[in-house]
């Protein structure tokens, strides 16, 4: 199963993005959100930050014991990943968090993804529960982002009656997404689990995205899905994943999904192709653009997979790949004033997946802009 995308449509998508007008966006040198809670501890459940106006919110679904750690370096040899687990100080299998942003604009409280529900207990599915102790009920989620149909991001849409479990939010997927896992044949020719695992995948994706297919909008490309949220596509890891830029004020930070799994491995290796990936090649070109972009301009990540609450940034290593520098307690602040806008950060991306260096910017715009972004995910369940 190959979604590569081709020259043509991402050169129309520069062009288009280069004329078109959009609210300008600052990523601010002063600072980029204001932490409300102390440093994250070991056992917390959920940590609360500001972005412009918004109240955002680290909420732990749980965790994944004992991950393979080859399973995120399929191309790796045992030398090159054993190398990488000893300077990383970590053994052969890993402890995958999984961590749900739930953002309140102020009139409306949306989640991206819901994590796995009832189907990977009782290490994990525990968004619900961290909601109430937020006194937050599944009643009160009015929006539901989902960046990708694996079950760890949607199982949790139903409870274990198969009941929608938020029953009064609107559901957003990106089209090609939605298609590709409610099409009468789903294959998974790249994904290197057992066929039984497979079925289970697309069964799980099948069953929640039929649940929500009268609540459902399905969106194309690149784009605004609801105010302050825009859609960046990132196909490889799943066809149809997209990352997530929010947006308020002068303030940014892009949810990754499952562009990158763990904070040592894919950062360090963004060409290590983990084996869940429909399209392993080109989940590998988007996890590299999409990083590179990141830590160019110093902007504010979240992590769905890396140790709670994922949010921080990341700095280019001088030998290849990304450092991961987790928030800390500090004020999140970016070292490099930029001025923008979601259309110029469209441009940027494409500009990079096409290995063009001087498509046209608008005057005042990113006049020093040399790198991009996109997808790739993991997983829940591992064949043994």
């Amino acid at each position: 199963m190959k979604t590569k995308v081709s020259r043509r449509t991402f050169l129309t998508s520069a062009i288009g993005a280069a004329i078109a007008s959009t609210v300008p966006l600052a990523w601010k040198s002063s600072v980029v959100a204001q932490q409300t809670q102390s440093a994250p501890s070991s056992n917390a459940k959920f940590y609360r930050f500001k972005l412009g106006n918004f109240q955002m919110t680290s909420i732990e679904d749980g965790v994944f014991l004992n991950m393979p750690a080859k399973a995120f370096a399929g191309n790796a040899t045992p030398a090159q990943l054993n190398e990488v687990l000893q300077q990383g100080s970590q053994s052969e299998t890993l402890t995958l968090n999984c961590n749900i942003l739930l953002v309140d604009t102020g009139t409306e409280k949306v989640l991206i993804d819901a994590g796995s529900g009832f189907l990977t207990e009782p290490t994990a599915g525990k968004l619900i529960s961290n909601l109430q102790t937020l006194e937050i009920k599944p009643t009160d989620i009015d929006a539901i982002i989902i960046t990708h149909a694996h079950v760890d991001h949607v199982g949790g849409l139903l409870n274990s009656t198969g009941a929608l479990a938020f029953p009064q939010a609107r559901y957003f997927v990106s089209k090609a997404e939605y298609d590709f896992w409610t099409s009468p044949e789903v294959n998974l020719p790249n994904v290197q689990v057992d066929e039984k695992t497979k079925q289970q995948f697309i069964s799980i994706a099948q069953k929640c995205l039929g649940a929500i297919q009268n609540k459902v909008t399905r969106f194309e490309g690149e784009g605004e899905i609801l105010p302050g949220f825009y859609a960046i596509p990132a196909p490889g890891h799943t066809p149809g994943q997209v990352a997530i830029r929010i947006v308020s004020g002068n303030e940014s930070i892009i949810h990754t999904a499952d562009v990158v799994h763990t904070h040592t491995i894919n950062l360090w290796h963004p060409n290590w192709q983990p084996i869940f990936d429909a399209d392993p090649d080109q989940a590998a070109a988007t996890r590299q653009q999409i990083l590179s972009a990141i830590a160019d301009h110093r902007q504010l990540m979240y992590a769905y997979h890396f140790p709670f609450p994922g949010i921080g940034y990341l700095k280019s290593r001088a030998e290849e790949g990304f450092e991961w520098q987790p928030i800390k307690g500090q004020k999140f602040c970016s070292d490099r004033a930029i001025s923008s806008s979601h259309r110029n950060w469209q441009i940027y991306i494409a500009r990079k997946r096409l290995g063009i260096e001087a498509i046209k910017i608008p005057s005042g715009h990113y006049p020093h802009l040399s790198h991009p972004i996109r997808l790739a995910e993991v997983l829940n369940a591992i064949a043994s």
